[in-house]
């Protein structure tokens, strides 16, 4: 066997060092360029000691040799990568837990597929081998995500419904502006400096009434957010009023004592004209309904029914019913309500949370649900985040329903 034969038999082997070969080569570029990036960025800036860190850095890799370099990151790599992920997940509410639970997904599910790609082999593997990147993919990956959950968390949506009615509406037509889940922080979606693109996104939908579904401020709330926006709900004109229901964050302890309680949670409205309702039914003057009920977890289970909210019954009065929490929609429709607004679940904001919401008795994680022939519910993915600038799920929002009478058709 000639030499061209020697290699022709063990070609797999070379084949196999050729992706190998390239599988590192991506590795590097893609590493080299991401540093390279960042170092050019800090540059920038034109500091004395980060740029001497910077000329630092580069002379020092410039003067190890390569081995000893490649020795380095291949053992002490990981061991830098597990300890930066064990700080940024220390917090078990900061946006560091949930950088790690993708990151550990995407590591679970690529080496469920690698495991799986062995018992094949081949052709298969290598090509895995290659998109795998040594485990830098799922870095990639994640990375990726975070970044378009916070593009996805910053864009305000205005999200419009369309219904109809039998019921006398007045001038035959009502429209509802819905604002749930504010919680203005300066590390959430939705603070004061955003007041301005949230005002003239409400006041281009032109409310006839404008409801507020619960948790429009939490226990992390300074006094100072809690001004700003009940100053914008003051400014905004809602012709038939301005209603508030509480939700389970707006004077509930859950992380820490908030920084305001309710009496300035009652100046403040009383201030901007909306009216707190809490197990209350109001009949306007144009005919229209709203009922609010006081939230299921803020008051454990401890509120009125549906059927005591509204011992009559259905009528001719269309009802707009306030609840926090996406639930009991069904004796809600039985009470008598037409459209059934709710907040809390943001949507799920990051996957799965919605889906263990569901199993929490929540009974529609986000969007319009039909209830009966007479009676809709729409549950809103929140004017803002809980917590961080990120979202995978829902969108950050205002809601807008425009209800009109139907004409009837004579026989």
């Amino acid at each position: 066997m000639n030499q061209w034969g020697v290699i022709w038999s063990v070609r797999d082997s070379f084949i196999a060092g050729l992706f190998a070969t390239l599988e590192l080569f991506i590795t590097a570029a893609l590493a080299a360029l991401i540093i390279g990036i960042a170092l050019c960025y800090l540059s920038e800036y034109q500091k004395k000691v980060l740029n001497r860190v910077i000329i630092g850095f580069v002379s020092l890799m410039r003067a190890i040799p390569f081995l000893i370099l490649a020795y380095l990151l291949y053992y002490g790599l990981p061991l830098v990568l597990m300890g930066v992920l064990a700080y940024i997940s220390r917090d078990p509410l900061g946006l560091g837990i949930v950088f790690a639970g993708h990151l550990v997904t995407f590591y679970c599910i690529g080496t469920a597929i690698g495991l799986a790609l062995r018992r094949i082999g081949g052709t298969p593997l290598t090509v895995w081998h290659i998109i795998w990147l040594d485990g830098i993919t799922p870095w990639l990956l994640t990375g990726l995500i975070m970044w378009w959950g916070r593009r996805r968390a910053l864009r305000l949506c205005t999200t419009k419904y369309s219904l109809t009615t039998r019921k006398n509406l007045p001038n035959g037509r009502l429209t509802i502006v819905q604002v749930s889940d504010v919680h203005p922080r300066a590390c959430a979606a939705m603070d004061h400096t955003r007041i301005p693109e949230l005002k003239a996104k409400i006041e281009a939908c032109r409310p006839d009434l404008l409801v507020l579904t619960g948790d429009i401020f939490d226990e992390f709330t300074e006094p100072e957010e809690l001004d700003a926006f009940c100053k914008l709900f003051g400014e905004l004109d809602a012709p038939l009023g301005k209603y508030y229901v509480l939700g389970n964050h707006d004077l509930f302890h859950h992380w820490r004592e908030p920084s305001f309680g309710r009496a300035d949670l009652e100046r403040g409205f009383a201030a901007a004209g909306v009216r707190i309702l809490e197990d209350t039914s109001v009949l306007l003057p144009c005919g229209v309904r709203v009922v609010g009920r006081k939230d299921y977890l803020y008051t454990n289970g401890s509120r009125f029914t549906a059927a005591q909210l509204m011992p009559g019954g259905p009528d001719d009065h269309y009802t707009v019913w306030l609840d926090h929490e996406p639930r009991d929609f069904k004796n809600a429709a039985a009470a008598g309500a037409d459209l059934i607004l709710s907040g809390h679940t943001h949507g799920g904001q990051v996957w799965p949370a919605g889906a263990v919401g569901m199993a929490a008795k929540n009974e529609r994680n986000y969007g319009r649900k039909h209830i009966t022939d007479r009676c809709d519910a729409i549950v809103s993915g929140g004017t803002g985040t809980w917590g961080y600038k990120f979202r995978t799920q829902g969108r950050t929002e205002i809601v807008c329903i425009t209800i009109t009478t139907e004409k009837e058709t004579s026989q």
